[in-house]
């Protein structure tokens, strides 16, 4: 692989992979970047959304146990955690990746390395 190549596809990974962050907890992990919380409640509601979102999966008939305030509430945080869950700038990255490396023939990065 060419050196100007290997900038690009490390410019395009310092723009574009930023999903994931290494933990500075656990040696090897990595968390997602993009979960901000207004605080501990917030925090509570949204795990207590993807439980009750996963309940009512579950049930699979429109009863709603007592606990469960808000249902469409519970549906709309899960479905919005999931959307911020798509690493599309990793997507593009990755295309931009193939598509830098299908330039080359195979051969050419037998030979470099």
């Amino acid at each position: 692989m060419k050196k100007k190549q290997i900038s690009e596809l490390q410019a395009l990974a310092n723009d574009k992979l930023n999903t994931l962050q290494p933990s500075n907890i656990r040696k090897g992990k990595y968390k997602p970047s993009f979960l901000e919380f207004e605080g501990y409640t917030d925090l509570f509601i949204t795990i207590e959304a993807l439980i009750n979102v996963s309940i009512l999966a579950a049930q699979g008939d429109t009863f709603s146990p007592p606990r469960i305030k808000d249902h469409g509430m519970d549906i709309r945080r899960t479905l919005e955690l999931a959307n911020h869950l798509l690493p599309f700038e990793e997507g593009e990255f990755l295309d931009e990746s193939y598509r830098l490396l299908k330039k080359n023939p195979k051969s050419s990065f037998e030979k470099e390395e």
